[in-house]
């Protein structure tokens, strides 16, 4: 046995195990606000926190120790103070930025919590459905894509698909299939008020959410409807639909791209996003490789298969995606050049 590579692997677990319990401390502090009290208040003593946060002395100097161990806090140790650096407050205190990460608290929560129910389906087969994930995962989900939607989806994502944004400014109609809690959807329907815009998902709770968001914007032109993707209404058709982290989660992924095609009016355009995965095992080995196939095994592959789905797994890859694209009917598949390190763009066409 060579004792110098267990040595190794033993520091990379004690380094994995202590950023899942670092994540514990950061869940907490997201769930009680304690990033946006700290964000562009320079540095304060425990006692300044307490004060600004109203939290409990004890909990706090423990959570504050943690996140100054782990370098999410700046700590003087002279002066005995704590300090977020404005760009780690740009991922975990503002939800308006599109680097915020403060939702994956959240989805990891959630993914823990499915271990039982996939270490039963390891043994037994079947799944967990994406129901039993529960709040934390919708809310977690949209809290994590959301800044990004806001703002890349129309400044960049759309305009690199060439003559999309100009029939979107005249009017077309739009679907978003799988819109989770809507922010696609509501973001295209208030940058581009001509055109129409709908929201299809199977979920009631992320439909409730989006119904939510939409009656507080007050967009006359977009709706939400909870619908199967594999029921998308064909008639009377649609300019420009959109999936965006989508297909790979179904039961039945060939045969929505088949009614997404049935659904494409001509000349109009699919911009299906996926995960920024390579086409095989080797390709994604290494820390991302990794993330995806975690994702997969605790949620997307195990969603599928809780259905007796195809369990297409989260690391599909574009080889794959352009195979079931091709025999779903569509003619014309193409990767736009966006860089993204979580996420694939393909513009798709009938």
């Amino acid at each position: 046995m060579d004792r110098a590579a267990v040595r190794a692997f033993m520091d990379r677990f004690m380094q994995m195990t202590s950023g899942a319990a670092v994540l514990g401390v950061l869940s907490v502090a997201d769930r009680t606000g304690l990033f946006q009290k700290l964000a562009a208040q320079g540095p304060l003593t425990l006692e300044e926190v307490v004060a600004r946060t109203g939290l409990q002395e004890r909990y706090l100097r423990e959570a504050l120790a943690c996140l100054a161990a782990a370098e999410i806090l700046r700590y003087d140790a002279d002066a005995s103070t704590y300090e977020l650096p404005d760009e780690h407050a740009a991922c975990l205190a503002d939800e308006s930025s599109p680097y915020f990460l403060g939702g994956w608290t959240q989805v990891i929560r959630a993914l823990l919590a499915a271990v039982p129910g996939v270490a039963r389906a390891f043994r037994e087969g079947g799944g967990v459905p994406y129901a039993d994930f529960g709040p934390d995962m919708v809310e977690g989900i949209d809290r994590t894509n959301a800044p990004g939607l806001r703002i890349l989806l129309t400044r960049r994502w759309l305009p690199a698909m060439p003559g999309v944004v100009e029939r979107l400014e005249q009017g077309i109609r739009v679907a978003d299939v799988g819109c989770g809690c809507g922010s696609a959807a509501l973001t295209m329907a208030k940058a581009y008020p001509s055109s129409t815009v709908t929201g299809y998902d199977l979920d009631p709770t992320s439909i409730e959410r989006a119904r939510e968001s939409a009656k507080r914007e007050g967009l006359a032109n977009l709706q939400f409807e909870q619908v199967d993707a594999e029921a998308l209404p064909t008639e009377p058709g649609f300019d420009l639909i959109t999936s965006l982290d989508v297909i790979h989660d179904l039961v039945n992924p060939s045969k929505v791209l088949r009614r997404i095609h049935a659904a494409l009016r001509a000349g109009g355009t699919y911009l299906m996003v996926e995960p920024n995965a390579a086409d095989s095992l080797e390709e994604n080995l290494g820390r991302e490789g990794a993330l995806l196939y975690a994702m997969s095994t605790l949620h997307c592959l195990t969603v599928s298969l809780a259905h007796g789905g195809e369990g297409l797994g989260t690391a599909w890859g574009p080889k794959k995606a352009e195979q079931l694209c091709l025999e779903a009917g569509f003619q014309s598949f193409r990767r736009l050049e966006i860089e993204n390190p979580f996420n694939a763009f393909y513009e798709i066409k009938l």
